[in-house]
Order: C-alpha cells, then sequence, then structure tokens
C-alpha cells in the first residue's frame, strides 16, 4: 500500500505541474462569476439560475480533467518508458495501476472541493442560500470521479489516449442521460427489446444517480442518510468492478 500512495504522489504531483487543474478551476470561476454578475448588476430573481450554472460548469469541468487525466496515465508511462524503472523495482503492476488511481482520484476530489468552496463563497457574496443537500451533493460529486477514474483507467489500456477521451466522454453522458431515455420508451417496448432494455438498465451504471444539483437548486431538504449510503456501496461497487477489470488487464498486457 506504501508503494502505491508513493506512486499516487507521483501522479499528484505531475498532474499539477501540468497546471490542468488550475485552468479548468480558473476557467469554472470565470464563467460562474459570469452568471452571478446578473445579480450583482440588479438582476433579481436569478438565484436558481445562478446555482444551475454554477452545478451545471463544475460537474461538466469535473468530468472532462477526471477524463483527460486518467487516459493518460499509462500509455504516457508506457510511450516514454517510466514505467520500465518503476517495474524493475520491487513493484508489482497492480500496485502502480492502483496508484495511478489514488492519484487521479486524489486530485479530481480536491478539484471538486475547491470548485464547491468557491460556489458557497460566490452564494454567500451574492447572498444566494443552500442548504445541507448541497454537502450532500459535492460528497456523491467525489465519489463520482473516483468510479469515473476507475473505468476510464481501465479503458486506457484498450483505447488510444484520444480515442479513450473521447470514448469516455460519451459514455459518460450517455450514462447521465441513459435512465430517463429508458423511462421514456418503456412502455412502447415490448417482447425481446423490452426484457433486453430492461436487462441494460439494471446493468448500466447510472451516473446522474450521483447528481443532486436540481435538489440543491430548487432548495429541497437533506437526502435520507441510508440513500447517501446506498449510494457510496452503488459506486464502490462499480469502481471495484472496475479496477479488477484493469488490474487483471494490466498484469496481462505485454509490455
Amino acid at each position: 500500500m506504501k508503494k502505491s500512495c508513493a506512486i499516487a504522489y507521483v501522479t499528484i504531483l505531475e498532474s499539477f505541474r501540468r497546471k490542468d487543474p488550475y485552468v479548468v478551476i480558473i476557467l469554472g470561476f470565470a464563467i460562474v462569476l459570469g452568471a452571478g454578475l446578473f445579480n450583482y448588476f440588479g438582476v433579481k430573481g436569478l438565484d436558481k439560475f445562478v446555482k444551475d450554472v454554477g452545478f451545471t460548469v463544475t460537474n461538466v469541468l469535473v468530468i472532462v480533467i477526471c477524463v483527460a487525466t486518467a487516459a493518460r496515465q499509462l500509455p504516457s508511462e508506457i510511450a516514454n518508458r517510466t514505467l520500465y524503472p518503476l517495474l524493475a523495482k520491487p513493484v508489482s503492476r497492480t500496485a502502480v495501476f492502483l496508484g495511478k488511481y489514488l492519484g487521479v482520484g486524489i486530485m479530481a476530489s480536491a478539484v471538486v472541493l475547491v470548485f464547491s468552496v468557491e460556489l458557497l463563497v460566490l452564494f454567500a457574496v451574492l447572498g444566494i442560500s443552500v442548504g445541507g443537500v448541497f454537502f450532500q451533493a459535492v460528497y456523491l460529486r467525489v465519489l463520482s470521479v473516483w468510479f469515473i477514474t476507475a473505468m476510464v483507467l481501465c479503458l486506457s489500456l484498450v483505447l488510444t489516449p484520444g480515442a479513450n477521451v473521447t470514448v469516455s466522454l460519451l459514455l459518460c453522458l450517455a450514462m447521465q442521460t441513459f435512465a430517463n431515455t429508458i423511462v421514456t420508451v418503456h412502455s412502447e417496448l415490448t417482447g425481446v427489446s423490452l426484457r433486453a432494455t430492461e436487462i441494460i438498465y439494471w446493468v448500466v451504471p447510472h451516473l446522474e444517480l450521483f447528481d443532486l444539483s436540481k435538489k440543491v437548486i430548487h432548495g429541497w431538504p437533506l437526502v435520507p442518510w441510508w440513500v447517501i449510503l446506498a449510494m457510496t456501496l452503488y459506486g464502490a461497487t462499480y469502481s471495484g468492478v472496475f479496477l479488477v477489470l484493469g488490474c487483471t488487464r494490466f498484469c496481462r498486457i505485454a509490455l
């Protein structure tokens, strides 16, 4: 575990050396601040609009930075041949894979937390109130980036970095909207197509379940604790599946 933590530390330093998180955080803050200026200059009644823009920008940019960072980890190590000296030491491939996972997950979680602090400060300045469900939304967003990181790292072993970024972003979009689409067309399906759709519905991960932004925007009360616990187990299960698949593939791949 110490070796994986050391690799995670190097991964975090490398991510911040590339300045990707800084660019995303500054860009996101600029966009959200622009939305907040409507309220500042006297356009009243836009509290929900500002919160909607804030959460939408945060969610999109966090997914982008998470996918882009995770997609290049292992392929760049292999292409630059920096992985070989590491594996020549008493470090297993599993430790390397888990170290990369921890590093990207911690970095993406830090970006989520920074975005959340920025939103809280902006809302406080504009006099926009948020309830306790805001913090639950932040927790589930952090949970989602760990799941996305596991998925992207797994796909990075079978796809090129560019293809992985494209496919992963499309998968995130599909997982975000898939459930609503199935619910809409469910009543129109019959026979084999209905059964196949139901199986896919229950097997494919639902990224939209981690998004509580609409509840924050409309001032909903706290989500019951058992729902948060269930989502934690849900995210951990799918993350574990991708981690097992990724580790298995990484241990078998010829370098």
